[in-house]
């Protein structure tokens, strides 16, 4: 990890511990900025792990496929309820294009790619060298990254609801939430990791380093969520949802280096 990122992952970490006390004094318009803040500085530092890899055109092209993508996705959901249910945005987050705030495709970016190097690992084993099973490889790695995106939801969705920054029009059997919610959130983000495996090459991602992007996420909610946010079954169940795809992309990593 370079210099930069270094520095980027660094003011991320600092600002992801910060919340939780932010959080406890009650200044919402401070947890806000604080919250748009962290999101920036961590779609900055995907961006930038992403950039010497796959070179600056590439970069720009998957940045603006997965903003475009997720907006559309979440436009569609919220106005139609498919593919996520009956949900609506609440007008806390800002700016918003459409009813969207621009916060959610943004947070989208941040961690596609990180879910996306997670499902290259575990699914490094089944790569093929003719067409047919380059294609399965493509279309297994592609939902094995959807299902580690939508296990990152298990922290989200009830910690976003709880911060009253959407709401559900019929809560669901999980803490409120809609199973359909997790079936759009992996069908969506599997569609839009096969679409930028076809233009961007999935060999020459920073999957270490992206990695241990999602496993820092991983971590910090399983502790945020556990010890200051008081949503105990939102971090037990993320804990071992995200928990299990990080063990065994790490497993996958480090027997790569044997």
């Amino acid at each position: 990890m370079k210099l930069s990122s270094r520095i980027l992952y660094c003011l991320w970490l600092f600002l992801m511990i910060l919340i939780p006390h932010i959080v406890r004094q009650g200044n919402r318009p401070t947890l806000l900025i604080a919250l748009s803040l962290s999101i920036l500085v961590q779609v900055g530092l995907v961006l930038n792990l992403l950039f010497p890899a796959l070179g600056g055109r590439v970069t720009l092209k998957t940045g603006l496929f997965v903003f475009a993508a997720a907006w559309l996705a979440e436009f569609t959901g919220h106005n139609t309820g498919l593919p996520f249910g009956n949900y609506s945005y609440t007008e806390a987050l800002q700016p918003q294009i459409g009813s969207v705030p621009v916060q959610v495709p943004v947070a989208w970016l941040m961690m596609i790619p990180p879910a996306w190097a997670v499902g290259t690992l575990i699914c490094s084993r089944i790569r093929g060298a003719d067409h047919s099973r380059a294609w399965t490889h493509r279309a297994a790695s592609s939902l094995t990254s959807g299902l580690a995106f939508a296990a990152w939801d298990l922290f989200l969705d009830p910690q976003m609801v709880e911060w009253n920054l959407w709401r559900w029009e019929s809560p669901g059997i999980y803490l409120g939430i809609p199973i359909i919610n997790f079936l759009g959130w992996i069908s969506v983000a599997a569609a839009v990791i096969f679409g930028l495996s076809s233009f961007a090459p999935t060999r020459a991602l920073p999957a270490e380093a992206l990695l241990l992007v999602y496993t820092t996420v991983w971590l910090l909610n399983s502790v945020g969520l556990g010890l200051y946010f008081e949503l105990p079954g939102a971090a037990a169940a993320g804990f071992m949802g995200m928990g299990l795809f990080a063990a065994l992309a790490w497993r996958q990593a480090l027997a790569s280096h044997e």
